[in-house]
């Protein structure tokens, strides 16, 4: 009670300063705009986060949902690749097991040293290719000066 009477008092501190009750009833209702100013910045900020969120949801099921995609591609190459291996293996079989039956067996040898050469040289270059490439990771590792 003490302290009301020296707030209201008009010979106390405030009011002497310049402080007079239109003044402090301007700064209140400036501190009330700026507590609703806050509170609208406050749902804004709420409404931002709660539409990244969504966003961030979506991204997250339209990655799941291409990489889903990319791996039954990924399967659908792999089978046709088998699938043209194996044709091509039963052609030449049968071509080889044809000209064996029909007594011609230098052509089926001739056929069999090409594969073999092919085999062989496609080997070798995958090895020599794969040779050049693990060389040139250990050449730029060595060479890069943060390692």
């Amino acid at each position: 009670m003490l302290e009301n009477e020296i707030q209201n008092d008009p010979s106390s501190d405030a009011f002497s300063s310049g402080l007079t009750p239109d003044v402090v009833k301007t700064l209140l209702e400036n501190q009330a705009k700026e507590l609703e100013l806050k509170a609208i910045e406050l749902a804004l900020q709420k409404q931002q986060d709660d539409h990244g969120f969504e966003f961030g949801k979506a991204a997250l099921s339209a990655k799941i949902e291409d990489r889903t995609l990319q791996r039954n591609h990924s399967l659908a190459v792999k089978k046709a690749r088998y699938v043209l291996i194996t044709i091509l293996s039963l052609i030449i079989a049968s071509i080889i097991f044809y000209a064996l039956y029909s007594e011609n067996s230098p052509i089926a040898m001739e056929i069999i040293k090409a594969i073999v050469y092919l085999t062989g040289g496609g080997l070798g270059g995958y090895g020599a290719a794969k040779a050049g490439n693990n060389s040139k990771d250990t050449d730029s590792n060595s060479s890069d000066p943060q390692n």
